[in-house]
C-alpha cells in the first residue's frame, strides 16, 4: 500500500492534483530503489522502504515504496529520489539515510499516463566502512568467555540446507538446551567521529537478537543493549532474510572509551532450539 505520512506537508503540486475539478494529473511510479556497490563496499543488499521524491526541485512528499504519485505536470521533467530506511527497524521512524546518494533522472509525463523511473543509488564518497562479510574463514569477531556455544560459519558447499543471502557464506549460532547463550563482539576500540554512525546487518532468526555496545567509562566496563531484532520466522514455517539499519550515533559519539559492538542470542524458556544467521555486517561512519 502506498501512502503519505502524517506530519509531512506536501506542496501544492501534489495537493492540487488530488482536488476535484482540477487538472488531470500525470502519474509517476517508483517501484523500488536499488543500491550499487564496489567490491570494497561489500554486498549491495539494502532495505530502502521509503523515498523523498521531488520534481524539478519541488518536493512531492515522502512516499512508501512502491509508490505511484500524481503530478500536475506534462513533458520532460527532472525527478529526484532520496532513499530512506526504517531506523532501528521501527515502522514509524523513517529516516533519509545519510550514507546513500540521491538519484536524479528525466521522466516524460503525460496526463493520465504513468511514467516509471528505476532509481539506483550508491554510498556517498565520505563513507568509512568496517565490514565482516563472512568470506574469510577467520572471523573478526570474538566470542565471550561466558558463552556456552560458539560462532559458526556456513557455506553453500558444506551446508546446502541453509538459505543464503547471495549464495555466499554467512555466520550464525545454533542453540539448544545445552547451548543456550552466546555473545560475540568486535575488538576494535572504535573512536568517536562526531557524526552519523550506523550498523547494517542481514539476518534471519527464530530467536531474538540483541545488538549492544561495549564501552568503558571512568575505568569501568559496560555492556549496554541497544536494539533487539525480532525473529523473522513466519507462521508458515519459513524464515526469510531481512535487513536492519541500526543507529549507533548516540553511544559512538558519547564521552566514553573502548567502544565495540556485540551480538547476543539467548534461547528462550520453552523453546528447545534456536537459530540465528547473519551476514554483511557493515559498520558505517562519515569521514570528514
Amino acid at each position: 500500500m502506498t501512502r503519505r505520512y502524517p506530519g509531512i506537508f506536501l506542496l501544492p503540486i501534489a495537493l492540487t492534483a488530488c482536488s476535484k475539478g482540477e487538472k488531470v494529473p500525470a502519474y509517476l511510479e517508483v517501484a523500488s530503489v536499488t543500491l550499487t556497490t564496489t567490491p570494497e563496499q561489500g554486498a549491495s543488499t539494502s532495505k530502502i522502504t521509503d523515498a523523498w521524491i521531488s520534481v524539478d526541485g519541488t518536493l512531492i512528499g515522502v512516499w512508501e515504496l512502491p509508490a505511484r504519485l500524481p503530478v500536475l505536470a506534462e513533458g520532460d521533467h527532472t525527478v529526484t529520489v532520496a532513499p530512506a530506511i526504517k531506523r532501528n527497524g521501527m515502522f514509524d521512524d523513517r529516516l533519509r539515510y545519510p550514507f546513500y546518494t540521491s538519484w536524479s533522472g528525466s521522466a516524460s509525463l503525460a496526463r493520465e499516463g504513468t511514467a516509471t523511473v528505476a532509481p539506483s543509488v550508491t554510498y556517498i564518497e565520505q563513507t568509512e566502512f568496517w565490514i565482516e562479510d563472512m568470506q574469510d574463514p577467520f572471523s573478526r569477531f570474538t566470542v565471550t568467555e561466558d558463552s556456552d556455544t560458539t560462532l559458526l560459519r556456513f557455506t553453500p558447499a558444506d551446508d546446502p540446507d541453509v538459505l543464503f543471502v547471495d549464495n555466499t557464506p554467512c555466520s550464525g549460532f545454533r542453540l539448544d538446551s545445552d547451548h543456550r547463550r552466546i555473545r560475540i563482539h568486535t575488538d576494535e576500540d572504535f573512536e568517536a567521529y562526531g557524526g552519523p554512525t550506523f550498523l547494517e546487518l542481514d539476518h534471519r532468526n527464530d530467536v531474538v537478537i540483541t545488538i549492544g555496545v561495549l564501552y568503558s567509562y571512568s575505568g569501568t566496563s559496560y555492556a549496554e543493549p541497544w536494539v533487539t531484532i525480532n525473529p523473522t520466522l513466519k507462521d508458515n514455517g519459513s524464515m526469510p532474510w531481512s535487513k536492519i539499519h541500526i543507529d549507533l550515533s548516540t553511544p559512538f559519539n558519547a564521552v566514553i572509551a573502548e567502544r565495540d559492538i556485540y551480538i547476543e542470542a539467548i534461547l528462550p524458556d520453552g523453546q528447545s532450539t534456536g537459530q540465528v544467521y547473519f551476514d554483511n555486517f557493515k559498520f558505517l561512519r562519515i569521514n570528514g
